[in-house]
């Protein structure tokens, strides 16, 4: 399929021109509008690759017709002309969207390169696009990365037990990845047409987990108004995933070991069992040995659970597929947060590699997802990652990840635009005017952030 470029000029035969001679020294197909309300138009039902469009126009002008360019859709180049070209408008362009700016008359031969150079370009966004998609729409297993001997075995372990129908207990540290085990486990099973149910064991509370787990009957306890089914029968003919085990209760722990052997459960308050063809995927960071011997674990129960077992590695046992992890944590961010895939300095890899990572993978990826989230250049580089990596590796309680990533996402944001505003006004002595040119933020915008933060300005004055 032809490329395709679309020429937006209100001087008729100037358009008729440029179009005649980008047609006789190229290969693309060449669309021609007289204005942008034309325009868009024509890009809202034709597929199209760069927009070279002139920016003193009647109706609407070139600047108005970039910026809706850009939020339809952020992969079409567009090359700006101007007869009045001044830098002052050139820059405002760039900051806008727009690939490159042209200034009247141009040569031909310039122009055409520029064309060729924003085609590529054109090409490359997309083509990032489409690996992005990708990543989105693996399953679990697909998105399981690594080269190394012990990420490897674990693999081979989860695909050899997506052909069974054991019981699996997953352990490891926190953050190595065990919930996506068992998803993969599940994703690559028969069962896989069902949903998988997942439940966190220590995130309710001992009184419920029975009921939440079982079900109940209307009538059974005081705010038992209705019936009411219970995970493991949610989970019929799918897998139940059991996500920190070593914290059920003693209690609760005698009647999973029931469930197990006979394949049947009784709700609260019923005096009927009834069967259950379920599969249970078991996960734990503790060392159930240990808790055994303390008579905190039923003994029983963990060789229920531990039918097959996967040990996930820790990322100290795992280094040399950091920059791999990197990379697809850059992709898969760029796919959640809906923005272009950024890039590492080698430094950052170097610096990375160096660390040891208590979190394991999940404290890299949330590294990584932080710092897209808040720096706007598309290199990230180790500055860049230090004040961030050691906010989201200092932990607030025992657990470093007890922030929810929503919650530690604003309170970065909040931290470096402080930091940013305080510095680009110290360099500026507190001029407003200046800071915004040098930022490329909007005078009223930056105005906004210093009263929003109750920055003040008059301290960084002569």
């Amino acid at each position: 399929m032809k490329e395709t470029l679309l020429i937006v000029e209100n001087e008729i035969d100037l358009m008729r021109g440029l179009k005649r001679s980008i047609e006789s020294e190229t290969k693309y197909e060449v669309l021609t509008a007289k204005n942008g309300i034309e325009a868009l138009a024509i890009i809202s039902k034709t597929p199209i690759d760069l927009v070279l469009t002139d920016i003193n126009m009647p109706e609407m002008d070139g600047m108005t017709l970039l910026k809706s360019i850009i939020k339809f859709d952020p992969s079409i180049t567009v090359i700006m002309m101007t007869a009045y070209g001044t830098i002052e408008i050139a820059i405002e362009a760039l900051k806008e969207g727009a690939y490159d700016f042209v200034q009247k008359p141009f040569e031909m031969d310039t122009l055409i390169r520029l064309i060729h150079k924003g085609m590529e370009r054109n090409h490359l966004l997309r083509e990032n696009q489409q690996l992005i998609q990708e990543i989105c729409k693996k399953t679990p297993l697909e998105n399981m990365i690594g080269k190394s001997a012990p990420i490897q075995k674990a693999f081979e372990t989860i695909r050899m037990l997506g052909k069974s129908d054991v019981t699996v207990l997953i352990t490891g540290e926190t953050g190595t990845g065990k919930d996506l085990a068992a998803q993969a486990i599940h994703y690559s099973s028969s069962r896989r047409p069902k949903n998988l149910v997942t439940v966190n064991c220590p995130a309710l509370p001992e009184g419920l987990l029975e009921s939440e787990l079982f079900g109940h009957k209307k009538g059974s306890f005081t705010s038992a108004h209705q019936d009411k089914i219970g995970l493991f029968d949610q989970a019929e003919g799918s897998t139940i995933f059991l996500d920190e085990i070593g914290d059920l209760p003693l209690s609760l722990q005698t009647k999973l070991l029931r469930v197990l052997q006979n394949r049947e459960l009784k709700p609260v308050g019923s005096d009927k069992s009834h069967q259950i063809n379920v599969r249970v995927v078991a996960a734990t960071n503790q060392d159930l040995n240990q808790k055994i011997k303390a008579g905190l674990f039923r003994a029983d129960l963990y060789y229920r659970l531990n039918v097959a077992s996967i040990k996930m590695p820790s990322l100290k046992q795992i280094k040399s597929d950091i920059p791999i992890f990197t990379d697809h944590f850059l992709k898969k961010s760029a796919c959640e947060l809906k923005i272009e895939p950024k890039q590492v300095a080698p430094e950052v890899i170097e610096h990375f590699t160096s660390l040891d990572w208590p979190g394991n993978i999940r404290e890299l990826e949330n590294c990584i997802q932080g710092v897209c989230a808040i720096i706007e250049s598309q290199t990230i580089r180790l500055e860049h990652v230090l004040g961030i990596h050691q906010e989201i590796s200092t932990p607030k309680s025992d657990d470093p990840f007890s922030t929810p990533y929503k919650e530690l996402k604003e309170h970065m944001i909040e931290k470096f635009t402080k930091s940013y505003i305080s510095r680009l006004l110290k360099y500026a002595k507190g001029n407003i005017t200046l800071s915004a040119e040098i930022s490329g933020i909007k005078r009223q915008s930056l105005q906004k952030i210093v009263n929003r933060y109750n920055i003040d300005v008059s301290k960084f004055r002569d």
